[in-house]
Order: C-alpha cells, then sequence, then structure tokens
C-alpha cells in the first residue's frame, strides 16, 4: 500500500470517528435537520419592549460527557497529518478550533469550554467540526497535485541536461540529431503538462507533437503559445525526416532554445 492510500485510510477512519463524535454531540437533545428544513419567509418588524426586556434566554442543554475528550483526540490525529502534508491550511484549520478573544463567533474550543450550550451553539459547533474535517478530507487531492509538481520540476532539470546535451550536438555539426533529441524533450514536456492539468487532460500513448499541442491549445496554454509549438513541431520534422530538405543550423539552434524557453517557463503556462 502507498503512503497515500495509507493517509487516505486514516483520513477515513477519521471520518467515522468524526462522524461518531457528532452524533454523540446531538445526545444532547438536538438533531441536526437543518439540510432537511427550509428556511420560513421573514417577516420584517421593528422592536417592542417585550422584545427588549421580557425575551427569555434560550434554553441550554449539558453537553454529553466524553465529548471533549473524543474530540481532543480526533484534533490531534488531524492536526498532524495536515500540518505534515498541507501546512498552508493549518491556521485556517486551527481557526475553527480557537478564535481570537476580540472575535465575535466563538470556535470549537471556546463552545466546549461552556459545558452546557443552546441549540444555535450546538449547531455552530457541527458546522466547525465538519469544516475541520473537509479541510483534513483534501489533503490527498493537494498531495496528488503537488507530486506532478515535483515531477514536472525533476523532468525539467533532467531535460535542461538534455538542452545542453542538444546544444553540444548541434555545436559539434550534429543537426539532425540535435533536433531530434529536442522534439522529443519537448514531447516529453507536454504530456507532463497534460498529465498536471486539474482534471488531467487525456491522451494517446502514441501521441506525438502535433496531436499534444492541440489538446493543450486554449486550456493549458493561448494561441500564440501553440502556434510557437506548432513551428517548432516543423522543424522537428524537418529533423527527424530524412527525404526532407537538410535543417539550417540556425533553424536546429531555433528549435533547442524555443524548448530551452519553454521549460523555463512551464509554470505560467
Amino acid at each position: 500500500m502507498t503512503m497515500l492510500a495509507e493517509m487516505e485510510k486514516a483520513i477515513k477512519e477519521l471520518e467515522e470517528r468524526k462522524n461518531l463524535l457528532c452524533a454523540i454531540l446531538q445526545k444532547s437533545g438536538w438533531v441536526d435537520e437543518r439540510s432537511h428544513t427550509s428556511i420560513p419567509e421573514s417577516i420584517a418588524s421593528g422592536p417592542d419592549l417585550e422584545d427588549l426586556f421580557g425575551a427569555k434566554l434560550p434554553e441550554r442543554r449539558p453537553l454529553p460527557s466524553g465529548a471533549e475528550r473524543d474530540y481532543q483526540q480526533w484534533y490531534s490525529a488531524a492536526w498532524t497529518i495536515i500540518a505534515r502534508n498541507q501546512p498552508s491550511r493549518l491556521a485556517e484549520f486551527e481557526a475553527a478550533y480557537c478564535t481570537p478573544p476580540k472575535q465575535f463567533a466563538p470556535g470549537i474550543k471556546q463552545l466546549l469550554a461552556k459545558k452546557q450550550v443552546a441549540q444555535d451553539e450546538l449547531f455552530t459547533l457541527l458546522d466547525l467540526v465538519n469544516t475541520q474535517f473537509e479541510i483534513l478530507a483534501a489533503v490527498p487531492c493537494h498531495l496528488t497535485y503537488s507530486i506532478y509538481d515535483i515531477e514536472l520540476t525533476a523532468y525539467s532539470l533532467l531535460m535542461d541536461d538534455e538542452i545542453g546535451a542538444a546544444r553540444h550536438l548541434l555545436s559539434r555539426g550534429f543537426r539532425r540529431p540535435s533536433g531530434a533529441l529536442a522534439g522529443v524533450i519537448l514531447e516529453r514536456h507536454l504530456k507532463n503538462l497534460l498529465r498536471k492539468h486539474t482534471p488531467p487532460i487525456k491522451y494517446k500513448q502514441g501521441d506525438t507533437l502535433a496531436p499534444l499541442n492541440d489538446l493543450a491549445k486554449a486550456v493549458i496554454y493561448d494561441v500564440v503559445t501553440w502556434r510557437k509549438i506548432q513551428h517548432m513541431t516543423d522543424l522537428r520534422n524537418l529533423c527527424d525526416h530524412d527525404k526532407e530538405r537538410e535543417p539550417t543550423k540556425e533553424e536546429v539552434a531555433e528549435l533547442v532554445e524555443g524548448v530551452s524557453s519553454l521549460l523555463k517557463n512551464h509554470i505560467s503556462l
């Protein structure tokens, strides 16, 4: 089992524990059925003296014993996964737990500390726990596409070395091999861009530069870039096909440097 699969399994277990925790919290006497009810039409009216001075405080009910302990255990496990794998969202996760003193809306910590809550406070508590879980549940997706970023960067470094090899071949007078190598680098790069896109763009195993370029057009990059790659494709074909005329040194250099420029700017595409 891969590390990503193990994490998804752990998050699934934490989801079950979260659901159990929410069920325990609702044992305080209020069941969250908001998704099954409609919002009634409101009637605009000004406050009267009874509203201001005679209103009763909302009913408060005790939280089930052990709920805070169960939540703290859940929080620690979820916090660890986020801190190690997507720290950029850790502050957002923590904000749902403990809000600053000057902020009016309470966080989970403040609500659990009350021991007794009103119905709206219980529902707020449930919403915050679910919000934290949604942040946790998004971690595997973040890692999946981070892997593509790492892979793309690694390929870029590798292909930089290969660009150097293409330049060396050209400097020695080997025009066709130099252009053919640049074409291979470009084709590999386009495939990585298609895989990295959200959602991934599918291509056929045997697709070469022209169909790959067409797939990326207007989705990954604009028409200007598409035309540049189309031109580089023509130069690559000139290097690959012996029946065509011999490519000039300037044409091959244009192809090699065009591919090099594309590799350096792939993040902005």
